[in-house]
């Protein structure tokens, strides 16, 4: 696996991700807890509402930006999470990890005119 510097500005350890454990460490603690951000007992309820039914691998990710087109399915064991709407005030269902996770990169660009 390739390694590569930091993305932390200074750092000059190399890693196989994109921080070194110190500073993805240091990136986890600045986020806070679930709770603090948000994923409280109504959401660990949903999710797990959810987990059943994903479990099946009949799931088809809720992400309507799926990277995955040609298998959008979540298989039985594959992390996922549970999407939100843009707004936040809602579930828009399980999606794969990834999408859902690279969602906000998206989104910021979008909303700044620029592309990743």
């Amino acid at each position: 696996m390739a390694r590569k510097v930091c993305a932390h500005p200074g750092c000059p350890n190399l890693t196989t991700g994109t921080r070194c454990t110190t500073h993805q460490r240091e990136r986890e603690r600045q986020r806070g807890t679930r709770q603090q951000r948000g994923y409280g007992p109504d959401h660990e309820r949903t999710r797990a509402a959810w987990e059943i039914e994903v479990q099946t691998g009949r799931i088809r990710c809720a992400n309507p930006n799926c990277l995955r087109p040609d298998d959008p399915f979540i298989h039985p064991g594959e992390p996922w999470d549970l999407g939100h709407t843009p707004d936040r005030t809602g579930y828009r269902g399980p999606e794969h990890s990834g999408c859902n996770r690279s969602e906000g990169g998206r989104t910021a660009h979008q909303q700044r005119g620029t592309h990743p």
